[in-house]
């Protein structure tokens, strides 16, 4: 068996696929209290949708890959509520949300 503790995502090898996708986006130069900020209403946002992210941020960009919690079902209309939210952002540019995939690869 694989997967995360706290809430995240479980699965068995070959039962059935964890499908996840991209989601990044290019910062403009930010305060670490606006960063911090940034992250905790993304935080927000995902929860509110069941979902959990993995990857982080650095200097100048944000690059994280989304799953939706064990005990949730994302739908394509929440992929594309993020993109849209992150797109609203003053901090972010050039937002991309990946097709979703099979988080574990393809078998």
């Amino acid at each position: 068996m694989s997967g995360m503790e706290d809430g995240g995502v479980v699965r068995e090898k070959g039962k059935f696929a964890v499908l996840g996708f991209a989601l990044s986006c290019r910062l403009q130069e930010v305060s670490h209290e606006d960063a911090s900020r940034f992250l905790d209403a993304l935080e927000a946002q995902l929860e509110s949708r069941g979902m959990i992210m993995g990857g982080g941020v650095d200097a100048d960009r944000l690059d994280v890959f989304v799953l939706p919690r064990k005990d949730a079902d994302a739908t394509d209309s929440d992929r594309l509520a993020l993109a849209e939210w992150l797109d609203r952002q003053p901090l972010c540019m050039e937002v991309a949300a990946g097709d979703w995939v099979d988080a574990y690869g393809v078998e």
